[in-house]
């Protein structure tokens, strides 16, 4: 392990003395500016620019998923999904029981349909679009990385909009209430926007379980880099139609984390200090929630409503962004989410890190500085008071600037939660 202790470049308010030379050049940056901070506002702002599209995954009652069976007759030897299902709009809340946090759910119309051919792979394998992976069979008992080959979402809108999209992911056997199930989480790019997406870069997360080849219950948040504006609704969006909860034991839980100003940012260095290799993050969490409508006077339209800071999130993050590839491994260590009840005390403490993520290096007009859109996931590992005895998967869709130093990262929490420690009525929150 890193001694970060010793390895670090200070940044923020609480660094002290000021921080040693940058040992590398960043052309885009004017001599004399701090590399650290020019243009931040401004491109503070790009990373905040995004139309978020919150969506539920159902079955499709018109059209069933296909197992490919390595042998016929032998339902348990799947070698991969041919997957046609619905997708449908989703909105999460949170309030509070006196000081206890609740959170509600609700699942609305279908607006979308989704295709992939969902494949298992073996650990070792570099998945690439347009790549076939070789044979690999699904083992229910055993996590296991897979990737989703020749994805198309395509929405029910006038413009016809949608994406075409390559991913991969990890499967997690549970037992969720007496049912054997996999915990998926994947990290999906968007390889083309159409209709209003047509243009524009994105990502996907994915968190939620299946039963092969037909149950499940996923949630996708969609995150479209939109620096114009183009999809973003200046109203709030007409209210869903409520269908029956298909994942009935669980919650979800979203924040935005921003970096905290007053413990800042930290660079960790490589050895021999010529490098880079990650960052010591301190972040503020704030509520959010997302809707979206495909059905207005504009089209697909999304719309975002920021809430309170309610929590911090200490963290290692690993990754080097002075890597020339375009599609970077990352990952982080000693990740505490920590929350706090309205009157700023603490209410609980959630362990969690990003066991396998993907850094998307991200070139946007007017802005010389690449960005990275990250996209990440790994299991709640414990926690603490009210989220004593957590069980469930942490997803990332984020976007980060290194020079100059913010982010905007969105996290987001399925806790499985079959004894309602979490979970309120969507009336009784909104």
């Amino acid at each position: 392990m890193i001694d970060v202790s010793t390895t670090q470049i200070g940044s923020g308010p609480s660094s002290g003395a000021a921080a040693p030379p940058i040992p590398f050049s960043l052309p885009w940056v004017p001599p004399g500016e701090n590399p650290e901070t020019y243009d931040l506002e401004r491109v503070h702002g790009m990373l905040k620019s995004a139309a978020y599209f919150s969506i539920f995954n159902v079955a499709n009652p018109d059209a069933s998923n296909h197992a490919n069976l390595l042998m016929r007759g032998l339902p348990l030897f799947i070698t991969s999904v041919d997957v046609d299902e619905q997708l449908h709009r989703f909105e999460t809340a949170i309030g509070w029981a006196g000081n206890d946090l609740r959170a509600a759910k609700q699942v609305g119309e279908a607006v979308a349909r989704v295709g992939i051919q969902w494949t298992p792979i073996p650990d070792y394998y570099v998945a690439m679009p347009g790549r076939t992976p070789p044979l690999w069979l699904l083992n229910p008992f055993l996590s296991q990385r897979f990737c989703m080959l020749g994805g198309h979402l395509n929405f029910k809108d006038k413009d016809n909009s949608g994406v075409h999209a390559f991913g991969t992911g990890r499967t997690f056997p549970v037992n969720e209430g007496g049912k054997q199930r996999l915990r998926i989480a994947a990290i999906i790019e968007v390889l083309e926007g159409l209709g209003k997406l047509k243009g524009l870069q994105g990502a996907f997360c994915i968190n939620g379980f299946i039963e092969p080849p037909n149950n499940l219950a996923l949630n996708l948040m969609v995150r479209m880099m939109d620096p114009a504006g183009t999809l973003r609704a200046d109203t709030p969006i007409q209210p869903l139609e409520p269908i029956a909860d298909p994942d009935p034991d669980a919650v979800f839980v979203s924040f935005l984390g921003e970096v905290d100003p007053e413990k800042g940012v930290h660079l960790i260095l490589s050895p021999d200090g010529k490098g880079m290799i990650g960052s010591k993050v301190s972040e503020l969490m704030r509520l959010v929630s997302f809707s979206f409508d495909i059905n207005g006077p504009k089209g697909l339209q999304s719309f975002t409503k920021e809430g309170p800071i309610i929590g911090n999130l200490e963290a290692n993050l690993f990754f080097n962004p002075l890597s020339s590839a375009r599609v970077i491994p990352i990952q982080t260590t000693e990740g505490v989410f920590t929350f706090h009840d309205p009157e700023g005390g603490v209410l609980g403490k959630v362990w969690a890190n990003m066991i396998e993520g993907r850094a998307f290096r991200t070139q946007i007009d007017g802005f010389p500085m690449p960005l990275f859109r990250f996209v990440g996931f790994g299991p709640i590992l414990r926690g603490t008071g009210q989220f004593e005895g957590v069980d469930g998967m942490m997803s990332m869709n984020s976007v980060v600037s290194v020079f100059p130093r913010t982010l905007s990262n969105l996290y987001i929490f399925r806790f499985y939660d079959p004894k309602g420690k979490l979970r309120s009525a969507w009336s009784d929150i909104t």
